[in-house]
C-alpha cells in the first residue's frame, strides 16, 4: 500500500457513500497533489478545475459535496467563485468549501469565510493526513445536516 493510500484507508468514512470533490486550483502540480490524495480511496470521486470559471461550470454539471478551492487564481479567483456558488444553491448546489491559500492572513481568507466557506488551509503547512481528516469532519457534518429532520410545514 502506498504511503498515501494508507492515509486515505485511515480516514474512511464508516458508509458506502461516494463523496463528489471538486479541486480547483490553477498550479497543476497541486491539482495533481490533492487529486492524488482522495483518488486512492474509493469513498471520494474526484473532479478538478483550473480556476473559478471552469469550477462553476463543473458545479453546474456535477452538485459536489465538497470543494477545495484556491484563493489567488486568474480569470476568476476563489472567493468571486465561492460567492456565485453561495448566491446560487440551485444552480451550483450546496457543498461545503474549504479554501486553500499559500497566504496566511491574507483579507480575502476573511471574506471567503463571511461568505460561506467552512474554513481554510495554507497549502504549505498542510500535511496530507489533517487535510484528509478536516474534509472527513466537514463531511460528516454535511451528512448530519442532511440526516436531520426536516420541521413540519404548517
Amino acid at each position: 500500500m502506498t504511503p498515501i493510500a494508507s492515509l486515505v484507508q485511515g480516514g474512511q468514512n464508516n458508509s458506502n457513500k461516494v463523496y463528489k470533490v471538486l479541486i480547483v486550483d490553477d498550479e497543476p502540480d497541486q491539482r495533481e497533489i490533492f487529486s492524488d490524495l482522495f483518488s486512492t480511496s474509493s469513498n471520494y470521486e474526484v473532479s478538478t478545475a483550473v480556476d473559478g470559471i471552469d469550477a462553476l461550470a463543473k458545479c453546474e454539471a456535477t452538485k459536489f459535496d465538497l470543494i477545495l478551492l484556491d484563493i489567488v487564481m486568474p480569470r476568476k479567483d476563489g472567493v468571486q467563485a465561492l460567492s456565485e456558488i453561495k448566491a446560487n444553491p440551485a444552480k451550483y448546489g450546496n457543498p461545503r468549501v474549504l479554501m486553500l491559500t499559500n497566504i496566511g492572513g491574507d483579507i480575502a481568507i476573511e471574506e471567503a469565510l463571511k461568505l460561506g466557506a467552512v474554513g481554510y488551509r495554507v497549502k504549505i503547512d498542510t500535511e496530507p493526513e489533517d487535510l484528509l481528516k478536516t474534509v472527513q469532519e466537514e463531511l460528516d457534518k454535511l451528512n448530519a445536516a442532511n440526516a436531520a429532520p426536516q420541521p413540519a410545514a404548517a
